[in-house]
């Protein structure tokens, strides 16, 4: 092969590798629509709540849709607190309600984002057991953990 051709491939090469490693930052989304994808990702966390609490105040909610949102809110709880919570992304940035002291205390919030996967996996457990009761315990533990960072990341809604 002559030097062109091997040049042209080490750079096709190289850019392949950057847009792989950095996922094309030049066409990274627009902070409001990260925002909004993170509203549709919490809308998800509090249907399957909502789908659990239906069935724990015995209001027209299955076993089986318990289960179902159980499995939502432990789907959300297993994704990355920075790909969920994107620096950039706080109250004024379209519809945000994440207050800045998310990320300037971000240790906390990101344990406070990872203690709600154990939470939510003891609602998928306890869902398991069907017992009414110890799955009303379990979402009330899984609620107060969302909780405690609603409490002091995000703006109180009116």
């Amino acid at each position: 092969m002559n030097n062109r051709v091997v040049n042209a491939l080490a750079a096709a090469s190289l850019s392949a590798l950057l847009v792989a490693a950095f996922g094309g930052m030049a066409g990274a989304a627009d902070p409001a629509d990260m925002v909004k994808e993170r509203q549709q990702t919490m809308k998800k966390l509090g249907g399957g709540m909502g789908a659990v609490a239906k069935f724990v105040k015995n209001e027209g909610g299955t076993l089986e849709d318990a289960a179902k949102g159980a499995e939502a809110v432990l789907a959300v709880a297993k994704m990355d607190a920075k790909a969920v919570f994107v620096p950039g992304t706080a109250v004024g940035v379209g519809e945000s309600a994440a207050k800045p002291e998310l990320w300037q205390s971000w240790s906390v919030a990101e344990e406070r984002w990872k203690a709600v996967q154990p939470a939510a996996v003891k609602l998928g457990e306890a869902i398991k057991g069907g017992d009414r009761a110890q799955i009303a315990q379990a979402l009330g533990a899984t609620s107060k953990t969302c909780g405690t960072c609603h409490e002091d990341f995000r703006v109180k809604k009116q």
